[in-house]
Order: C-alpha cells, then structure tokens, then sequence
C-alpha cells in the first residue's frame, strides 16, 4: 500500500472535538486510513499531489440518497400530488413499472451521481409508488455489487410496508393493508441484513428501511423495533413528513401522532434515522404536544435527517436547528431528490431555517456542513467517517475554487456552501480508493454521458406509467402539462 500526501490551500480536519481549518495543509492516507492531517508531515511517503487551490474534507454523509430515477420533480410544478400520481388510483392492479435490468440501472446512474457529488456514505431510498408491493432481497443483494463496483459506501437494505395509501373515484383518501406481507418483507430485511455481514469488506453494511409510518401496523413496528436491536443496525423510517400521514395515523391509531407511535410500539433509539420530522404533535398539534415530541426524541437519541430542497419544494420545513439540538437531537442531511447536491441542500437549509424562524442566526454554513458530515457519522454510530483524522477512514472530496462561479473565497466553508455547488467536486476518494477524478467516474470506469441519454430515455418511458396509476386515468397530458404552449413539428 502507498502512503500518499494530499496538499490543498485549505484541509478540513477533526481537532478538539470539531472540524479545523488547515490552510495550505496537508492530509496523509495509506490503504483505507488517514494518518495525518495538519502541517509539516515528517513521514515516508510514496506520492504527493497537491491538488491547488482547493478544499479537501471528509465525504458528505446522505442519510435519504435517492437510489432510483426522482419522480418527485415531477411534482415541483403538478399539484395537488395525489391528483397527480403521488398516491395510486385505488383501482390501480399494482405491479412492477421496471424490469430489473431498469431498476439496476437505476442505482447504478443514482450512485454514480451521489458520488459527482461528492458523498461517499450513502442509505438509498427509492420510491415504491410505481412497484408491485415493495422492494426484495434480490434487488437488494445486486444493489450491493453495484455499490461494490462504483466505490461508494453504502448503508443497504430493502423497503417493506404493511400498507400503502390510495386515491378512491370519489377523490376520498384511503389505505390498503396486508399486515402478513409486511412482516415477511421484514423476514426477508432481516434475512438480508445477515447475509450482509463481512460480504463486502467494510464498505457496505445493512439497514432496515420500513417504508413509511402510516403504512406500518404496530406490530410491523415492535417487531422492527426487536430486529434493529438483535442486530444493532439502523432503522430509516420516514415520518412527520406530510398531512395524508398526519391524518392516516390519526384515524388509524385513536389520534395519536407519528411519534407517540412510534414510542408506543418501542422504536425510538439511537438506531432510528427519521426523515424529515416537519410536522411534529400529530394532527392537532400544538407548541407543548411539539416539546414533549422534541424530548421524547432526543431522550432516545433518535437522529433527524433533514432535507431541504425536496422539503423547500414542497414548502415545509422543519422546526429549527437550535430547538432540536436544545432538545438533544443529532441532526444530519439526506437529499431526497435530484439533483443529489449536498452543497446545494447545505445552502437552501440554511437559508430555510433563517427564514422559518425569521431570524438570520438561526443556522449557518458551518451548522449545516456538520449535519453533511458529523451529524451523519453520529447517526451511523461511527466515529471513523465524516471526518479527517489519524485513524478514519480516508472518504475524501475534493472541491475547487479555481471555477470562475465559486466568486472570492473568504472562508473556506462559507464560501462553498454559499457560491459553490456538486458540480464543483474534483475528486471523491471512497476507503483509500479514487472513485472520482475530473467528473469521471474513475473506478467503475462508466461513460457518464451514456448514463445520462440512457436515464432520459428510461425516464421518459417510465413516465408513460402515470396514467394508469392516476387517480381518474387522465392522459399524460394532463396529468403534466408543459410550462408554456409547447408545439411539436
């Protein structure tokens, strides 16, 4: 193994307890692991690169990486969702809208993308609107060769629900359950979760990913509850998250909220990523249902992952950074949509926690670049990623500030999360191995233009799905009309 010396204008590494600025510095790796950050390096080395005038810090940590082609752009613009094939039609026969060959491909373009991007740690999430029930253990099992061959760390494991929500003819709003095939999907989670184990190295391990809360039973929750803590992984469960959940939890389980659900049926722990967390107290919340929610979290040590852009898409936003963290909650990033641009989420929640709370030191850059990497690591329960330090594991990015865009440089941080953005990432390294160099995918040694026509192309056909599965079967045309008259030769 070499022993390779990184050189940079600025060095994000981990003293005291916190990130550091080294300018001019240096970072030193072999193999898998740092073995020094800082100034004035007296060891061997094999290679130097000094990489200019850029930043090296730890890879960005994305705690809800969207691992399929994003339909939920597609409701940027088309609303309301459930008029526009954000819940199926009730009369819709579920099935597979992919093939599997799709579907692999899907995660294969999504990791190559996370990775552009700069994030080298990621739990992927695909949407299950478009699927006969939920995801499986095959896809899953082929999903972690693909992580293998691209070079990304991955947290992997395959959806399962109880139930999910349908459009009825009359507009109404619904649920349809089968508690048994949830419980297998869990069997199976479970089963896979186990097979993981030492398959991959260290680099892919396993999660439990129950879909979304409403469409869990309480006994689907206990028995995941009982599985994370056999096999001490993390649990993803998305929740507070929207008024369809509010409503279905409330019917459903004699007005209790998302989080009393959870707590009731044993869940909240240090192991559960919670997604979102934007509408906290249930259906009828009010300012002391929404602090007794905010204790129970941090009590349990349960992690929230935020994610602006799809959450300012959709004009919510959570809480607040000081009240969760007052409250004791790890706060961490996911990006949920695409682009998956962690540079971009950094900037679009900063901005949104000043204007939710109308107070312009409610969050800053450096705030939400912890979330983008400690607040991740302190998820996972690892203290080796996320940082740059003797010891951790070497998930380096990359990023340039000789781009023209990236304007004047005033601090290091700042100014990438204010001017910057993914496509300014130069280099990603994944446990010692580069993965990443010059936008091109270095590793897996994939045409990054090919995997972009062929995206739009399976993009496009996918999207030819909507109207069987929209409420009242409109055409496609209506279902998503163009911005503006849009003529065709």
């Amino acid at each position: 193994m070499k022993t390779i010396k990184m050189t940079a204008r600025y060095v994000i590494g981990f003293k005291d307890g916190g990130h550091h600025i080294y300018e001019q510095g240096e970072l030193v790796y072999r193999g898998d692991t740092v073995l020094f950050v800082g100034h004035g390096y007296q060891g061997q080395v094999d290679e130097t690169q000094d990489m200019g005038n850029a930043l090296l810090g730890p890879g960005f940590i994305d705690l809800d990486a969207v691992a399929d082609l994003d339909s939920t752009v597609l409701a940027f613009d088309h609303q309301p969702g459930w008029q526009k094939g954000r819940l199926p039609a009730s009369d819709w026969q579920r099935r597979e809208t992919y093939s599997d060959a799709e579907l692999d491909f899907n995660k294969r373009y999504a990791f190559s993308q996370l990775l552009l991007n700069g994030i080298t740690t990621i739990a992927p999430i695909t949407s299950i609107l478009y699927r006969e029930w939920a995801e499986t253990a095959d896809e899953f099992r082929r999903a972690a060769d693909i992580a293998e061959s691209l070079g990304v760390r991955a947290y992997l494991g395959p959806a399962y629900m109880s139930g999910y929500g349908v459009v009825n003819p009359d507009g109404s709003l619904d649920m349809r359950f089968d508690e048994q095939r949830g419980l297998q999907g869990l069997e199976q989670a479970v089963r896979y979760v186990e097979e993981l184990q030492g398959r991959h190295g260290d680099t892919i391990r396993g999660m439990l990913a129950p879909d979304r809360i409403e469409g869990c039973t309480p006994e689907l929750l206990r028995q995941t509850a009982s599985a994370m803590r056999a096999l001490d992984c993390p649990v993803r469960l998305h929740s507070c998250q929207g008024q369809f959940e509010l409503d279905m939890v409330h019917e459903l389980h004699n007005g209790m909220s998302s989080v009393e659900l959870m707590a009731e049926n044993g869940l909240l722990d240090h192991r559960l990523l919670l997604p979102h967390l934007q509408y906290l107290g249930g259906k009828h919340s009010t300012p002391e249902k929404v602090e007794r929610e905010l204790a129970l979290l941090g009590q349990a040590g349960a992690n929230a992952v935020i994610c602006p852009i799809v959450a300012g898409r959709h004009s919510k936003y959570f809480h607040g950074v000081r009240q969760f963290r007052q409250a004791g909650i790890n706060l961490s990033l996911g990006t949920d949509t695409f682009p998956p641009d962690m540079i971009q989420n950094m900037h679009i929640g900063a901005i949104l926690s000043r204007v939710e709370s109308n107070d312009i030191t409610a969050a800053s850059a450096a705030d939400y670049y912890n979330m983008a990497t400690l607040g991740g690591a302190r998820a996972l329960g690892r203290e080796d990623i996320g940082r740059l330090c003797p010891g951790s594991r070497a998930d380096i990015m990359v990023f340039d500030f000789d781009r023209i865009h990236t304007g004047q440089v005033f601090d290091p941080i700042t100014t990438m999360v204010i001017n910057g953005n993914g496509r300014d990432i130069k280099g990603v390294i994944v446990n010692g191995d580069k993965v990443v160099w010059d936008g091109q995918l270095v590793k897996a040694g994939l045409d990054v233009q090919e995997l972009h026509h062929q995206a739009q192309r399976q993009f496009e056909r996918f999207m030819t799905s909507y109207p069987e599965r929209c409420h009242r079967h409109p055409p496609l045309a209506e279902i998503f009309p163009p911005s503006f008259p849009l003529s065709r030769p």
